[in-house]
């Protein structure tokens, strides 16, 4: 490469970090902006759209921020019956996980998104997640699964007949297409995919078209062609600002470079990509990174090198579970321990990509492809019964002529007799409808009411079993952790206030714990006077509630520390908590017939009380169990064994703080 050429590319990735950041800010600012000024007028539609699209882009560029204002938009649409805007955000919050690959969490999201979207009839939305689970079902290696909601996708918007979004359909069935080896057919729905984009310039669509396109002609070793898409792409990704795609471009360019042996540009690239992919999080392209450098090294014979970087990418594909992504790099240590005459650690890795090929990948791709041969021969049977009913309608046309002409005396006839009776019957039938109408009016609101009510004292799984079968029973959780508070010197700060001030005290307290754990999904359990009791994990499992509670719970001590802040100038009275978590298997079910209550037990609960009251004010006490499961997570401080009131010495630890590298 020429110097004046190093120059102009340091000169304009200089440039474009400069914009990037700028154009960064400007959307933080301008997303605060209508935050504010959506709190104030919770009503304006105008403002929920401006913000979705902006939610949309951050999506990209940062999915942590991105999850954060879905959350905040979720809570104002929901305080206004938003329901459209209720489940946009939902989804949202299911994307933001997905670009994280943390994919339990982003499972969970777009399934709640879906039953939303279900319940309000809202197709459009119904088909955006239903494309989203396809993508994501097809990282995870779940190909039958993911072809399933992708062509469930794509019924919804032919009915819908929104071509915009019948291109992202095109795009994923290429992609699945391109996974099985089927290029021809892959090329010809990116293509597709294509043509609506050009013709509605969709930027950001056809820029993911391109560079899908190219890695079709990579994997055919048609190296010029495929550079040739990914820098159409990267260069349309470029001006649109979005991190994630140009990260993916460059991820892809550098695999081309590396198959041309241009290995300082791939390794030039590779880095640009791994920058970016840390910067937004993207756990998939910091997998790419290393298995480009991997394979390098591996082109080069330096083959040590090879295994440690394959080895990082092998973590952190187990880790999200990208099995897709998990095979190749299964296939490719085989190979370089061969090469290392290391035919032991060879053979172990050869025997996992073979496991996993024949669990996942061979079943799965005979199931996609018997979909694909279905849906393809519906497609053919369409067109032929197009064609018939064409030359059927042209029959009938003529025929239903005649029978015009010769019926058109006798109904007019008919229709004036009827016309008489037809208004008496209008008028009973108007009054009759408009009594009922009162009626059920009436019936609804109770039962709204009842259900409501419901909810507030049992989470909504449970309601339900309870509603079909009369009864709930008792299940067993391998995996929750449960959160207890309590409010040091209660006694003392009760006697300063009177009853009314002591109750509108906890009332705000208890409201906010509310809100920050649902924002967790985090199940509220119960209250005992000042002690509040909360769980993660039920009543749907879930492997992310270690992380979501001890978050949960450095939210609920910043809020009382913040509270307190604010009550000192004022020379008021304020409560301090103590928090204790840990993390365990518990019972969790219905107790009582006569005001019933959805509780928990175990051992687990008992420590986790005995972590509260073993605790400091404006502490959070986590047991030695729980910090081990988030401890990559957060900043913690080991108290060393801690006596616990009937259960003897417990491995403590306080949070101090969230990691700020991860």
């Amino acid at each position: 490469m020429k110097c004046s050429q190093v120059i102009l590319r340091i000169f304009t990735g200089a440039i474009a970090g400069i914009l990037a950041i700028v154009l960064s800010a400007q959307s933080g600012y301008r997303t605060d902006s209508l935050l504010d000024a959506l709190s104030l007028d919770p009503e304006d539609t105008a403002l929920y759209q401006q913000l979705d699209e902006l939610i949309s882009i951050n999506l990209y560029n940062d999915p942590k921020v991105a999850l954060q204002q879905a959350e905040q938009v979720m809570i104002l649409a929901e305080e206004s019956s938003n329901q459209y805007m209720v489940t946009r955000m939902v989804m949202n919050t299911g994307i933001a996980y997905d670009m994280m690959g943390l994919y339990d969490s982003a499972r969970t999201r777009y399934e709640d998104a879906l039953a939303l979207a279900e319940k309000y009839q809202l197709s459009t939305t119904m088909g955006d997640i239903c494309n989203n689970l396809s993508i994501m079902h097809s990282v995870m290696g779940q190909m039958e699964k993911s072809l399933e909601y992708c062509l469930k996708a794509m019924e919804i918007f032919e009915r819908t007949a929104d071509s915009g979004r019948m291109s992202k359909i095109y795009n994923n069935l290429g992609s699945r297409y391109s996974e099985m080896g089927m290029n021809d057919k892959a090329l010809e729905f990116y293509q597709r995919a294509v043509d609506i984009n050009i013709r509605l310039n969709d930027l950001p669509r056809l820029a993911r078209n391109y560079g899908n396109i190219g890695t079709v002609y990579s994997s055919l070793e048609n190296n010029d062609e495929a550079l040739d898409y990914y820098q159409r792409a990267l260069q349309i990704q470029r001006n649109l600002h979005n991190k994630t795609d140009i990260s993916i471009s460059l991820s892809n360019m550098a695999l081309s470079y590396q198959r041309i042996h241009a290995y300082d540009s791939a390794i030039e690239f590779a880095s640009q990509a791994y920058e970016i992919a840390l910067e937004t999080n993207n756990e998939i392209g910091k997998i790419t990174y290393f298995t480009t450098i991997a394979g390098i090294y591996k082109s080069k014979g330096q083959f040590t090198q090879s295994v440690e970087n394959f080895t990082r990418a092998e973590v952190l594909a187990d880790s999200i579970s990208a099995q897709q992504t998990l095979l190749g790099i299964y296939s490719e240590l085989a190979a370089v321990y061969a090469s290392l005459n290391d035919f032991k650690r060879a053979y172990d890795y050869n025997e996992k990509y073979n496991n996993l090929r024949l669990s996942l990948l061979d079943s799965e791709k005979d199931k996609a492809l018997e979909k694909l041969k279905k849906f393809e021969e519906e497609k053919k049977q369409d067109e032929i019964d197009l064609l018939t009913k064409d030359s059927e309608i042209q029959k009938l046309k003529i025929k239903r002529q005649k029978m015009i002409r010769n019926s058109v005396t006798a109904v007019g006839v008919l229709l004036l007799a009827l016309a008489i009776g037809l208004w008496q019957r209008y008028r009973y039938i108007r009054r009759t409808k408009n009594e009922l109408a009162e009626k059920n009016v009436v019936i609804q609101k109770e039962k709204d009411k009842s259900e409501e009510l419901l909810l507030n004292i049992l989470p909504a799984e449970t309601a339900e079993e309870l509603k079909s079968k009369g009864h709930s029973e008792a299940r067993h959780f391998e995996l929750v952790t449960v959160l207890f508070t309590d409010f040091k010197g209660f006694t003392q700060k009760a006697e300063q206030l009177s009853p009314a001030e002591l109750v509108s005290e906890i009332d705000l307290c208890f409201k906010a714990f509310d809100e920050i754990i649902s924002s967790h999904c985090i199940e509220k359990i119960k209250t005992i006077g000042d002690a509040y009791m909360c769980a993660g994990g039920l009543p749907v499992p879930n492997t992310t509630n270690p992380v979501d509670t001890v978050m949960a719970a450095l939210e609920i001590r910043d809020f009382m520390e913040a509270l307190k802040e604010k009550r000192l100038p004022e020379n008021r009275p304020f409560f301090e908590i103590r928090i204790g978590v840990h993390t365990g298997p518990v019972i969790a079910g219905i107790v009582g017939v006569k005001k019933f209550a959805y509780d928990i037990w175990g051992d687990t609960v008992n420590i986790a009380s005995r972590l509260e009251s073993s605790g400091e004010v404006g502490k959070v006490n986590i047991s030695g169990t729980t910090y081990e499961l988030v401890k990559e997570y957060f900043t913690c401080v080991y108290r060393g064994k801690v006596e616990a009131k009937n259960k003897g010495a417990v491995d403590m630890y306080f949070v101090e703080n969230k990691k700020t590298d991860r």
